[in-house]
C-alpha cells in the first residue's frame, strides 16, 4: 500500500488531537490540585480564612448545597467563587473575599 504525504500528515494530526483530548481531565486536576494547594498555603500564612469558616459563616444566610468551588486572585484579592443549589432549583453564585469573608458578588438564577 503507499501512503501519500497528505494521508499520513492527516494521520499524524488525529494521533495529536487525541493525545491533547487524553491529556485534558490531567490538566485539569493539576489546576485543582494546584488551587487548592494554593488555598492551603494561604491559610497557613494567616492570608485567607479557610474555605471551612467560609462555609460556616454563610449557612445561616445562604443555605443550600454547594456544587462547585473555585479560588482565584483577581487585582491583589484571593476570592472564593461559590456556587449553590437553593432550594426549588435556584442557582445562587457568590464571590467571597478569601480574607474577610466579605460577599463581593452575590447573583441568583
Amino acid at each position: 500500500m503507499k501512503l501519500n504525504t497528505q494521508t499520513i500528515s492527516h494521520t499524524v494530526a488525529v494521533v495529536i488531537l487525541l493525545l491533547l483530548v487524553c491529556a485534558l481531565p490531567t490538566m485539569n486536576a493539576m489546576a485543582s490540585t494546584t488551587d487548592q494547594q494554593r488555598a492551603t498555603q494561604a491559610v497557613e500564612t494567616g492570608e485567607i480564612l479557610s474555605l471551612r469558616v467560609i462555609l460556616e459563616r454563610l449557612e445561616p444566610s445562604h443555605p443550600g448545597q454547594v456544587l462547585d468551588v473555585e479560588f482565584e486572585q483577581k487585582k491583589g484579592v484571593w476570592i472564593y467563587e461559590l456556587k449553590i443549589l437553593k432550594a426549588g432549583g435556584r442557582l445562587q453564585k457568590l464571590k467571597i473575599d478569601a480574607k474577610t469573608g466579605e460577599i463581593i458578588s452575590n447573583k441568583e438564577r
